[in-house]
Formats: C-alpha cells, structure tokens, sequence
C-alpha cells in the first residue's frame, strides 16, 4: 500500500446546464464513464454524481466529481460540490451559458470556490467566428464572479481536439491552489454509500480537515455511532493512510449498509459536535427573486447535508438581492459543522436559491436581534483571526472550559490552539484555572464575588478564621471542580489562605475588642485557678459574657480545650494533666478513670470527659477498662 501525498492530490468539479457535455468531458478525460446508474443511461442524462480520477501531466492526481446539470437534481449537485480545489464550468458552444451555467456559477461563487478552468465543449459544432462570440459572452458572465480569471478553454469531447489544452490549463491553476491542511480533525461528509460483497459498508466522499488511517476508531455524525476503518482508498489505490483533500473511500466495520447516508459525516470520536444552532453571515443573489426575509423556513446545503433551517436575521428586517447581512440558523436536525464552512440557501418551493453563507459560530449562544455588541462581536470571529476567536468563545463559558473542547468549537488545532492561548495568557487576556480556561475578565469578575463573599463573612464573623469550603461554593453557586481550580488560582495570587475545612482572604486578621479581650483572660484564669476542676462552660459564659463566637475562637487559639459539651480545661491544665499520665504510665501498664482522678485530684466528672478526649486526639487508647499510650 501507498500514501498519496496531499500535495499532489485534488479534487476537481464539473459544473454546468444539463446536456452540455460534462459527463462526456469526464469520459474523455479519463475513460472512465460517471454515469454509474441505468437510469442514466437508459435517459442519457445524468442524475446523481458520478466519479472518475486521473493524472495531470505534473503527476497530480486530480479526482473528478461530475455533477447533475438538471434544475430537478441541482440538490444532488450541491453535494457533490462541497471540497472542491477547482471547478471546470463546462458551457456548450452551439447553446452557451443557460440558465443551469448560471445558477452553478453563482454557486460556485457563494462556496468561495476561486479556482478553475471555462471549458467551451462542443467546439466541433460550430465555426470560429461563432466560437469566438461565445467566449465573449461567457467572458461577460464570469465578470465579479469568483472565476473572472478563470482560463477558456475550447474543445471537443468527440474529436478529442483541445483535450490536451485542458489538462495543461488545470494543471497550471492547481498549482496556484493551497493543499489543504491537516488540521488534525478528520471529516468525511459522506456523499456515497453503499456495500460490497466481501468487504461489506464502504463510504465515499472528499477528506478534510486531518488524516484518517486504516484501524481508527470513529463516530458516525449526527447521532454517536462508533464504526472502525477497515481499509481505505484513494485515486482508486489501497492506502494505509489518506491525507485530506482526496476522494476516498472508506471501508467501514460495524455499520450495516442502512445505517449510513448521505449527509452523514465520519470524525474522530471527540473532535466535531453537532449542532442546532447556527451563526453565519449570509449573502443574497443579486438575481434573487424575492428578498430573504426574518424568521423564513428555508433548505440550507452544507456539505453533503441537506438541512431544513429557521432564518432568524439578527441586523435587519430583510435581505435584499445582493444585500448582506448576520443570521442565526436554527436547524430542524443537527449540523455537523465548523466555524469558516460555507453554505448555500434554497427555497423550498418553488425550488430556487437564494442565498450563501459562511459560518462563524457552531456553539453561540441565543442573541438578541439589533444588538450592536453581538454584530461586533461576529465581525470579529468571521475576520478569522485566533487570538480574537479563542477570546470570544472563551467569554462565552464564564466558568470556564477545558482545551479539548474549545478546540473543536473555534476549528483549531490542538498545537494552534496552545499556541494561541499561550500568547493570550502572556498578553494578560486569559487565565488557566486547573484544567479550564477563562478570560481574565471572567477570572476578575470570579475573584471579586469570591472576595465580596469573604468580605461580608469576616464582617458578620471577625472572630472566625474562614467561611467553610463548602458554604463559599455554595454561595458562589460553582461545581466543586471550577470551584477547585478558582481556589487554586487565587492561593496563587496571594488573594486568599486555606486552612483544611475553612478559606480567608489574606488579609484577615482575628482582633478581639476590649470586652472580648478582657473575658478571654478572665476565663483563662478562672480555669487556671481550677486546672483540673475547672467551672463548668455555661457557668464561664454567664459570669464573663462568653459568646459562641468568642468561645470558638478561643478553643480556635487552642487557649482553652473543649472536652465535652459542658467541660472545658485551660491549655496548661490540659498539658499538666499529660505530663502526670505519661509520668505514671512509665512505671504501670495502664491507667484507670480511678488512677487518673487520683493523679489530677479531680472527679470522674472531669476525668472522664478529658480521657475520652485524648482518646480522639489518638493520644492514648483504651484497653479494657484501662488507658495506654499509643507510639
């Protein structure tokens, strides 16, 4: 098997009124015939896309998609044009342009499709002089067009005259072509399946976006079913690997035949979503026949896709003929698309386009109509520039959102996308909490509610260290892994202190009053008068005023420990206490309730509460009726 290099392969369409010669153009070219139904053949015409390949005299490898020339079928020539390098717009000489020459043409001008060769067929039919008023009127036509500079090629399919002429004139515009990137983001929108005995599903259509290799796993679009390569194929050769910007063909396992279809698209599990809703900005015809109005149900062809779509027009009323202007695409099934992929627009009925667009936004959120800063931000993102794309879908996750899936949504590669974010992050733009990322307008706005939450804690609780984690994220309303990263963010910026249950702003300082500060010594010193039969707390907190706060705090400061709801031993009372059991434990096996009242000269009242206590601390450890230190 072989790799056919991306930047000798293309892809190139016929276009063009039906009976002009195209298919007979792709035969002689290649002797390869695209008419592949009986139906076809049976009515000489062609109704659905046909596919041929061949070489150019520079070795590229050109994969031809020849198209319907009916109005009746121009939906299935709207799925055969999508991934076109080059265009041949074929015009019979005896008829020239018609009504189909027009439509395709001004198709191939709302797809952004630049590239391509005029082939004037049927040249044996008529006479110089005629010839040559021909190709000033096609010349005429393709004026403001995408093709204006397009080369005019005459010829004829049945002598053959001028078929070398073609090729040399195609190779030369191919090699002003880009090869198409890889991206590392596979897609193939499926415009062809069917099975074959032996090898089972195949699908074809034109790869962009990224490689795909014999092995991968992937995900059928719309819908989530997983499929792996069996083999592949381009320019009709096994490959083990195909690069974007070829026809090919791809062997499925574990999809039957039924369950795949035109309009389908192949990715890379994880790398491309769906989508329902749509930003675009759209083009009118200027030959539309009637304006394009807000809130029109319309047909949009995206890809191989045809899709049924609500038109809802976020800068005007109406889009005239040759007007432009910013929509919002509710699709009636989801989209798979990316930002930059180009569209067009029909009606319905009676069949008829309309209108072209590109996308800017596969993900945005519902946006009011005749809002300045909403059409300013969609300038910005149809510009196409990284850094401004990246920021404003940033914006657009005020908690937040990891790289994986920003990636997929403004169409960037993963190596581009860090590129990106590591310049915005040294431009003071974007902030990486953990694994999420968010603006630095957004990390402000998180910072700040977290530090007004503070704010108003430490007021109503100055002699409490820290509001409680799990109040804080609460409060804040924060799933505990944005909550997380926040926390780690700004302990990093010195804005706050965490202890293991509580969280400060740095800056907190515990500063009692003067009544506090004067029943805090009191109390210490009623329980140092007392070490070991000391009173009893609510008796401490009516005598000096104690309140729960104030209590708090001092247990808090470790002045006084709390063994039991009621009992309470000043610090030096409680290490005094310790010294005596630890002294007598290194000479007895254990100490009893007993022993221990005896050495503190205290009662079971107090004793027992202060054992059961270091037994907690895991200071000592019962034992029958006894107490051991614990190593």
């Amino acid at each position: 098997m072989k790799t056919v290099h991306a930047s000798d392969s293309f892809v190139v369409g016929t276009a063009g009124h039906i009976d002009h010669g195209k298919s007979s153009l792709v035969k002689a070219l290649t002797r390869i015939d695209p008419d592949r139904l009986d139906e076809e053949k049976r009515r000489g015409m062609t109704i659905d896309l046909g596919f041929a390949y061949m070489d150019l005299p520079s070795g590229r490898h050109v994969g031809l998609v020849d198209v319907p020339g009916h109005q009746r079928f121009l939906k299935n020539m709207l799925a055969g044009v999508h991934g076109m390098d080059a265009v041949l717009l074929v015009v019979a000489a005896d008829e020239g342009p018609m009504p189909q020459t027009r439509e395709h043409l001004a198709i191939i001008d709302l797809l952004g499709i630049q590239h391509g060769v005029v082939v004037l067929s049927k040249a044996d039919l008529v006479d110089s002089e005629w010839l040559r008023l021909m190709r000033d009127e096609v010349s005429a036509m393709l004026r403001g067009s995408s093709l204006r500079n397009a080369a005019i090629v005459s010829l004829s399919s049945t002598t053959g005259e001028g078929l070398e002429g073609l090729c040399l004139a195609l190779d030369e515009e191919l090699g002003r072509t880009f090869s198409r990137p890889d991206l590392g983001r596979p897609r193939l929108p499926v415009d062809r399946a069917f099975g074959m005995p032996g090898f089972g599903t195949v699908v074809t259509g034109t790869l962009v976006g990224g490689a795909l290799r014999q092995g991968d796993e992937l995900t059928i679009l719309p819908g989530d079913r997983r499929v792996r390569v069996r083999g592949l194929q381009q320019h009709n050769q096994p490959v083990e690997e195909a690069l974007p910007g070829s026809r090919t063909a791809v062997n499925l396992a574990g999809v039957d035949r039924n369950q795949v279809r035109r309009g389908d698209v192949l990715v890379i599990p994880g790398t491309v979503q769906s989508s329902r809703r749509i930003d675009a900005r759209l083009t009118v015809l200027d030959g539309a026949p009637h304006p394009l109005r807000h809130r029109a149900r319309l047909l949009m062809y995206h890809e191989t896709a045809e899709i049924p779509v609500e038109v809802n027009l976020l800068d005007s009323d109406e889009l005239a003929a040759g007007e432009r202007g910013w929509a919002q695409l509710y699709t009636m099934e989801p989209a798979v698309a990316i930002a930059g992929d180009r569209f067009i627009i029909r009606l319905p009925s009676p069949p008829t386009t309309l209108a072209g667009g590109v996308i800017v936004d596969t993900v945005p959120r519902r946006h009011r109509r005749h809002d300045r800063q909403v059409i300013e931000e969609l300038v910005s993102r149809e510009a196409g520039d990284p850094l401004t794309s990246v920021e404003l879908e940033l914006a657009k996750h005020p908690s937040g959102i990891e790289a994986a899936p920003l990636s997929r949504i403004v169409a960037l590669s993963p190596e581009t996308l860090a590129a990106t974010l590591e310049r915005l992050a040294l431009e003071g733009r974007v902030r990486q909490m953990g694994p999420l990322l968010v603006t630095q307008a957004a990390h402000r706005r998180l910072q700040n509610a977290v530090r007004q939450e503070l704010l108003g804690f430490h007021a109503a609780q100055p002699l409490r260290p820290g509001m409680p984690r799990e109040a804080l994220r609460s409060r804040l309303a924060l799933n505990p892994a944005i909550f997380q990263a926040l926390l780690a963010t700004l302990r990093a910026d010195g804005v706050l202190v965490e202890t293991a249950s509580e969280v400060a702003l740095a800056g907190h300082r515990l500063e009692l009053t003067e009544q506090q500060s004067a029943a805090a010594v009191a109390t210490i010193q009623a329980l140092d008068s007392q070490p070991f039969s000391p009173p009893l707390l609510g008796e401490l907190a009516q005598r000096y005023g104690l309140t729960p706060a104030l209590i708090q705090h001092l247990i808090n400061q470790g002045e006084i420990v709390r063994v039991s709801d009621e009992v309470v031993f000043s610090r030096e009372a409680v290490s005094l206490a310790l010294a005596r059991f630890r002294t007598y434990l290194g000479s007895s096996p254990g100490l009893s309730v007993a022993a221990a009242r005896d050495l503190l000269g205290s009662s079971r009242r107090y004793v027992l509460p202060l054992l059961e206590w270091l037994d907690a601390q895991r200071i000592t450890r019962r034992v029958g009726d006894d107490r051991i230190l614990r190593t």
